[in-house]
């Protein structure tokens, strides 16, 4: 558009030096021709911005990842002008999540019609813009410009797949399951957490009757039962460098893992503790399967935007959480001071499964071969979520939420 008003000006200027050469009828029409068909031009450009019409078509609102998003965008020039300057801008999020979706520019025709169809898989979770973000159109001269804005901005919600993991070949969940009751049972059905004065109200039950004799006066026994089921989950979400559509890719598959896994214990009676940071140290503890919709929903879209260093976050959970926990770690990218976190939390005793996708940091080579080997000497699960679940790529997803 800036080469278009450069010419125009110099046409107009050779026009009015045309009249001081040859000051005749036709140096004047052609001058006073040129001087007023800008203002034609934005005339013709104001009926074409007010006139045009197009339609979007979104099939819904809310998907699963995997499922077909339908979009469907129709354009009719209802004028018999033609309109050699038409562009129609895609959000850049609907571009990056279909393929084939991008800015388009046209040339409409006296009364035609453009469509436009996508009918494509959705790759990747999360909250995206669909469809137009704006719609631009020139006048015939391209020395104008209007833009038409959308007056609804259209969101699509892309949910995170649930893994069938309960009927994979390596049974993830249930080996961990077991190996933590059976932990337990060793253990004992209860253990003593304190003991302290005889208070009004407390049961018989709770009485230890032999410290009770010893010291001449009724002491009370606090417990926690060990065979309720439990399990700590210590959640990475520190920004991951690297191209977009890996570091998605990376993302998901952490967030599937996550869920799915999450479904088959709370399903199983699990108790679920979450741990990860938002600006703190948040907690989250989910008691059973009417709890699964909250937890999905918490983490289907939850971004992997951190500035903070896992290891001190994992420093913090390791200080406040109680000995002897079973512990799953999900870190999409592992390095050689995650690894020396988790070799401290397993001095601390507990039993720690650790899932990874990929590893980063200057130690590459050291960090690989001791999740192939050291890890496991030590008792460490290592489970890389690509190469040791490779029969969930590009599977659809089977389970309702």
């Amino acid at each position: 558009m800036k080469k278009s008003r450069i010419v125009y000006l110099a046409i107009l200027f050779l026009s009015f030096v045309y009249i001081f050469i040859d000051g005749g009828f036709l140096p004047y029409t052609l001058f006073y021709v040129v001087l007023f068909l800008p203002f034609v031009s934005f005339t013709y450009l104001f009926i074409v911005y007010n006139t045009f019409t197009f339609s979007e078509r979104l099939d819904k609102r809310e998907y699963r990842k995997g499922e077909i998003l339908d979009y469907k965008l129709k354009i009719h020039n209802v004028t018999p002008l033609y309109i050699p300057y038409f562009t129609v801008y895609m959000h850049m999020e609907g571009q990056m999540l279909i393929s084939g979706m991008k800015t388009e520019h046209l040339v409409l025709k006296p009364f035609s019609r453009r469509e436009f169809h996508f009918s494509v898989p959705i790759l990747y979770r999360g909250r995206y813009k669909i469809g137009i973000s704006c719609i631009e159109i020139r006048d015939f001269l391209n020395l104008f410009s209007l833009k038409y804005k959308m007056g609804e901005t259209k969101f699509i919600r892309v949910f995170p797949r649930i893994l069938p993991l309960e009927e994979a070949k390596h049974q993830f969940a249930r080996v961990s399951e077991n190996e933590y009751l059976s932990r337990k049972k060793e253990m004992g059905h209860s253990e003593i957490d304190n003991i302290r004065d005889y208070m009004y109200g407390d049961s018989l039950k709770k009485i230890h009757w032999k410290l009770s004799s010893k010291f001449n006066k009724l002491m009370t026994k606090e417990t926690h039962s060990s065979s309720e089921k439990e399990f700590w989950i210590i959640i990475n979400f520190e920004e991951i460098p690297g191209e977009a559509e890996y570091v998605l890719k990376i993302e998901d598959r952490t967030i599937e893992v996550l869920v799915s896994l999450a479904r088959v214990f709370l399903s199983s009676g699990v108790v679920l503790k979450t741990c990860f940071f938002r600006k703190e140290q948040i907690t989250l503890t989910y008691q059973d399967m009417n709890a699964f919709n909250q937890l999905y929903e918490l983490f289907a879209f939850i971004p992997f935007d951190q500035k903070v260093s896992f290891n001190s976050v994992m420093d913090y959970f390791i200080e406040s959480m109680p000995e002897r926990q079973s512990v799953m770690v999900f870190s999409p990218m592992v390095n050689e001071s995650c690894l020396e976190s988790i070799a401290r939390m397993h001095a601390n005793g507990h039993n720690i499964s650790l899932f990874y996708c990929d590893v980063s940091g200057q130690m590459k080579q050291e960090v690989e071969k001791a999740l192939a080997e050291e890890l496991s000497e030590l008792g460490i699960r290592v489970v890389n979520m690509f190469e040791n679940m490779k029969e969930f790529d590009d599977m659809p997803d089977t389970k309702a939420v």
